[in-house]
């Protein structure tokens, strides 16, 4: 390994200072120092300075607008005292009625299945309404709940105490079921012409019967669009104050009852509008014997108590819903008489069809049922017309009115029994259960409970409605006049909406209770006539209605 080695020729050179003279020399700042230095930095400020005041002169200023000389002219005006305005009057307190308006929760199309099931055990000694003592005349009336046994508890009792079932039951909500699944997209129900209007009244007589209001969960929207259909026929009536969509002034009469129980139920004051508006051409439209006949025509001196009936029962409604039409009250007496003198039959004690001219027309089973439930409604259950058609049903041609035939539809003997058998045992049905007050003791009751209930049970479709026994049974049911899809403008399916309207009312009888009154003793004043539901007002008609 070879080192490198200095050359021996090469000499290390020492650093070379500063002497001091230097240094004290290099501490003295010369003249010529000062201009090396300055020049630049002078130069440069001269340079700006000279820009500034250049850019600044260019700048150009509006000058301020000058200031005019105003002249003030100041005069004197003489003040005058301003006349101090009189004092205003003392504002009137007026008192303001709270009113509490019930708002239906509406859900529409809930589906909901009901299986048949026992029903509960329930008190025996449930307090029922006394629907037979009815008299509108010279009378303080009151309402006291009347349809309080249409739901909760108060219709479990009447279903145990008066015979009925969870079987029962479970038949009532199929059927309004079906009815809900069949409504027009307007509210109404049938595809006739002449039938809507009553159609739309029994159908939804059923679900109030079954205390379905517009605030019902499963059925309120169908309810509601029924009542507003209802409401609509009333205000498009047509010149001769009825109904259209309608045949004979049967649905007219339908309209107006199934409004009254609607109004009752609600305490709706659009709904009593329309109530009140019906029970006036109810009043107007009675003949002078306290009837009506097709059309309100009473030119012709015509009574028919098939079309009566059904006027009956919605003036009953109305009048227990709290209508204040003047003249309903009469209205009511006039129809009693006139069922009393004019359409009973002393001799067999069965009612009359009709009456023209003062001639009977013999009506049969129907009327005899018609007639003993419109007295019955109307306070006179006790008479002896009523007793005297209650005989007459139970031993008509052996008792067959007491069986509820349906495939042995043909067999009866009363002709009205064959070709109405379903109109015959609405109210029928009403008729017995109200003379035995359901008394499961009575074998009257217990008798036709037993046959009707089994025979509605058993003849339900699956998808919950009924059709007539006639066309479904009856070898030549299907034409002539009667409970057949010919009578019902052709259409079946109107057909099976009244039958399954009318089978539903049937086996609500055990809470339903048609709207009727008390006899109390009381102060002379009438309530609900404001559809506020709540205190009552002093009236003339000499009813109380809380």
């Amino acid at each position: 390994m070879n080192e490198q080695t200095p050359n021996q020729n090469q000499q290390f050179q020492q650093p070379v200072y500063p002497s001091y003279h230097e240094i004290e020399a290099a501490k003295k700042i010369t003249i010529q120092d000062i201009k090396e230095h300055m020049t630049g930095p002078v130069v440069s400020l001269i340079f700006h300075a000279i820009a500034i005041s250049f850019f600044g002169s260019i700048i150009i200023f509006n000058p301020p607008d000058e200031k005019k000389q105003i002249e003030v002219e100041v005069t004197e005006v003489e003040i005058k005292e301003i006349q101090k305005p009189p004092e205003p009057p003392p504002t009137e307190e007026v008192e303001v009625e709270q009113i509490e308006i019930e708002r239906p929760d509406v859900v529409s199309d809930v589906q909901v299945e009901v299986e048949d099931a026992p029903m509960v055990d329930a008190p025996q000694d449930v307090v029922v309404p006394n629907v037979l003592a009815i008299a509108p005349s010279n009378s303080a009336l009151v309402l006291p709940g009347v349809m309080s046994l249409r739901s909760g508890s108060g219709r479990k009792a009447a279903i145990k105490k008066y015979g009925g079932s969870g079987k029962t039951e479970t038949a009532v909500n199929k059927g309004l079921r079906w009815l809900r699944d069949h409504q027009n997209p307007d509210g109404s129900w049938g595809e006739g012409k002449n039938t809507k209007a009553f159609l739309t009244g029994v159908a939804l007589l059923a679900f109030l019967g079954h205390n379905e209001t517009p605030s019902s969960q499963e059925f309120g929207a169908c309810v509601l669009k029924a009542i507003r259909r209802l409401i609509d026929m009333v205000n498009s009536r047509g010149g001769n104050g009825l109904v259209k969509e309608d045949r004979n002034s049967y649905g007219h009469a339908a309209v107006a009852y199934a409004l009254s129980e609607a109004f009752a139920l609600t305490r709706i004051p659009m709904v009593e509008t329309a109530m009140n508006t019906m029970m006036e051409t109810l009043v107007k439209g009675q003949s002078a014997q306290g009837g009506y006949n097709y059309g309100h025509n009473n030119s012709a001196g015509r009574y028919d108590l098939s079309v009566s009936g059904w006027h009956y029962q919605a003036l009953k409604a109305g009048y227990a819903a709290g209508s204040t039409v003047p003249g309903i009250e009469q209205a009511i007496e006039k129809a009693i008489k006139g069922m009393k003198e004019v359409m009973f039959m002393k001799g067999s004690g069965a009612f009359a069809y009709s009456s023209e001219g003062g001639k009977q027309n013999a009506g049969g089973s129907t009327m005899t049922s018609v007639g003993a439930l419109c007295l019955q409604l109307m306070g006179e259950g006790k008479s002896h017309e009523v007793g005297s058609a209650m005989k007459w049903i139970q031993e008509q041609n052996g008792g067959e009115l007491l069986k509820c035939e349906w495939k042995g539809i043909d067999s009866y003997k009363d002709g009205k029994a064959k070709s109405w058998p379903l109109y015959l045992w609405y109210y029928e049905t009403q008729a017995i259960f109200q003379y035995t007050d359901g008394s499961r003791s009575s074998n009257l009751w217990k008798t036709w409970n037993k046959e009707f209930q089994n025979a509605l049970l058993k003849e339900q479709y699956s998808d919950g409605h009924w059709t007539g026994p006639r066309e479904k049974y009856s070898k030549d049911g299907k034409t002539g006049h009667g409970e057949n899809v010919e009578t019902f403008d052709k259409t079946p399916i109107d057909l099976d909406i009244y039958s399954t309207a009318l089978c539903c009312l049937m086996l609500e009888v055990y809470y339903r209770y048609l709207p009727t009154f008390k006899v109390v003793s009381g102060p002379v004043t009438t309530g609900g006539g404001s559809g506020t539901g709540g205190g009552s007002s002093t009236d003339t008609t000499g009813l109380i209605i809380e």
